[in-house]
């Protein structure tokens, strides 16, 4: 009779063990299908679809509106090839006069770049120098590559006197010229290693020769 009396408490015990293993099943079944169900949207939110155009490189790149940071010109202007320079005008420093004899005669100069403004003191800055610059003034002469250029045909020269207190270049008759780059008769032009001129091309011939003022 007392075994028969445990038999309704052991198969109370068993139906709640079910009960609680099925409601323990039925959790992590729905908390599976949840995570899973999560992981889908967010991979379907992050990944691209058919209908979702990659960047391209033309989107990507720069347009016009954008403003690129300025740069001396300097710097930003390739450094012409060869020994002699397309028609136009050029910042230099007169070096020699070479031909003559068999040909016409060659001015030799030293290239450079005369900057002024917010150029100038950019490149004083990438050089380590004072900036604002003196006088809102920078000569850029980084190489020291010579060019020669012909002096055919009708050319003129402007230059300042020394000692004139002038700071604009006056007329110079061409013997005149041709004698200080030559070295060989004395005149009032000034010492070539501190003088700075803007000459002219032309058809491939020098035209032009302006000294440029420098307080």
């Amino acid at each position: 009779m007392a075994t028969n009396g445990h038999r309704p408490a052991e198969t109370r015990d068993r139906k709640k063990a079910l009960i609680v293993g099925a409601i323990t099943a039925a959790i992590l079944v729905f908390g599976l299908g949840y995570l899973l169900g999560t992981a889908g949207d967010e991979e379907a939110a992050v990944s691209p679809t058919a209908t979702t155009p990659a960047p391209t490189s033309e989107t990507s790149a720069p347009t016009p509106t954008d403003n690129p940071s300025p740069t001396p010109s300097a710097i930003a202007t390739p450094e012409p090839a060869g020994d002699t320079l397309p028609d136009g005008r050029y910042f230099v420093r007169l070096t020699d006069i070479q031909g003559g004899e068999e040909g016409p005669l060659l001015l030799q100069y030293d290239l450079a770049y005369f900057l002024i403004g917010e150029e100038a003191n950019q490149a004083a800055d990438d050089r380590g120098l004072e900036t604002p610059v003196p006088n809102d003034y920078f000569i850029v002469n980084d190489n020291p590559k010579r060019r020669l250029t012909p002096l055919e045909g009708v050319y003129s020269v402007k230059y300042i006197p020394e000692g004139s207190g002038l700071s604009s270049p006056v007329k110079a008759h061409e013997a005149q010229f041709l004698g200080w780059m030559g070295e060989s008769v004395q005149t009032d032009f000034p010492p070539k290693d501190t003088s700075w001129w803007w000459v002219t091309i032309e058809n491939g011939s020098v035209t032009k020769i302006d000294q440029q003022y420098l307080p």
